[in-house]
């Protein structure tokens, strides 16, 4: 058998030529039709998606201002029970300190000005006593007194035996509660 070739050189490179580009053209248009399905599917996902996303924001948004009250309620509870411990942390029972301080007092000595500072922790005290003696057994008392320290007992109180204007200083000592 003989085989006769009678085709130019030049038309077999263009029919090489075309053929390589038919099957490139092919290639091309199919990978071409696979990125448009896939995009297509993942839009159709991202659709998806956002509508299940918008679901469950919506949801949690009503969870959150249902929440939102007693969340606010919380608060304000919290606030007013700061507030009340806050007062209460800071009383003083004046009343007991007052009662101790009277029952000191001897019957001949008369206060006309008491001052008591719970930022400072002092009281100072005017007054006049009938006799030196009664003003002495009354800073011995306060010194006795556990709720009195640092008592300031100006010597000008005891100078005089009758009719003694006195003026006296004090740290208060009150219980840390």
């Amino acid at each position: 058998m003989l085989t006769l070739n009678l085709v130019s050189t030049e038309q077999k490179k263009e029919t090489k030529l075309r053929h390589i580009y038919g099957l490139i053209k092919t290639a091309n248009l199919t990978l071409m039709i696979m990125v448009i399905v896939a995009a297509v599917i993942l839009l159709a996902a991202k659709i998806v998606l956002q509508a299940k996303f918008n679901d469950v924001v919506e949801q949690t948004t009503l969870v959150t201002k249902t929440n939102q009250g007693y969340n606010n309620k919380v608060r304000e509870i919290n606030s007013q029970l700061n507030f009340v411990e806050k007062i209460q942390n800071d009383f003083i029972a004046w009343s007991d300190l007052l009662k101790n301080l009277t029952e000191t007092v001897p019957g001949d000595v008369k206060f006309y000005y008491v001052k008591m500072n719970s930022q400072d922790q002092t009281v100072k005290i005017k007054g006049r006593a009938g006799l030196r003696s009664g003003l002495l057994s009354f800073k011995d008392k306060m010194e006795a007194a556990p709720y009195f320290k640092n008592i300031e007992f100006p010597i000008k109180n005891i100078l005089e035996k009758e009719n003694v204007d006195f003026e006296i200083s004090a740290q208060l000592n009150l219980p840390k509660r």
